[in-house]
C-alpha cells in the first residue's frame, strides 16, 4: 500500500468515526433533551419514575426539577460535542441508575438498556479524543 492509499484509508476511517460519534451523541442528546424538557412541561407524567427513597432526602418534585435540568445540560453538552467522554460516562451512570432504581418497571424501561450501551459505545469511541 503506497502513502496515498494509506492517507485516503485513514481519512475514510476518520470520517467514519466522526459520523459514528455524531450519530451516538445525537441519539443520546435527543433522549436526554426530550426527557428533561418533558419533565419540566409535564412533571406528573414523570414523577412516578422517581424512586420512593429519594423522598427521604428531598421532595420528589424538587428532585425532578433538578434532574430535568441535569438531563437538559447533559443532552446539550452531547449535542455540541463538549467533553464527550466525560458526558458519555455520566450518561452511562445515569441510565444505569435509572434502570436499577426502577427495576420493577423493566417492561417500560427495557429500551434504556440499548441506550445505556449507546452511551458506553460513545465512551469507548471518544476515550482518546
Amino acid at each position: 500500500m503506497n502513502n496515498s492509499s494509506k492517507k485516503k484509508s485513514k481519512t475514510q476511517s476518520q470520517k467514519k468515526n466522526i459520523l459514528i460519534s455524531f450519530l451516538l451523541r445525537s441519539g443520546l442528546a435527543i433522549v436526554f433533551l426530550y426527557a428533561g424538557i418533558s419533565s419540566f412541561l409535564n412533571p406528573t407524567s414523570w414523577i412516578g419514575f422517581v424512586p420512593n427513597f429519594i423522598e427521604l432526602i428531598i421532595p420528589k418534585e424538587i428532585f425532578l426539577i433538578i434532574f430535568s435540568a441535569y438531563e437538559i445540560l447533559l443532552g446539550t453538552g452531547l449535542l455540541f460535542d463538549y467533553k464527550t467522554f466525560t458526558l458519555s460516562i455520566l450518561s452511562s451512570a445515569t441510565l444505569f441508575l435509572i434502570l436499577f432504581g426502577n427495576i420493577m418497571n423493566l417492561e417500560i424501561l427495557f429500551r434504556d438498556i440499548a441506550i445505556l450501551f449507546m452511551a458506553l459505545a460513545l465512551a469507548a469511541s471518544s476515550k482518546n479524543k
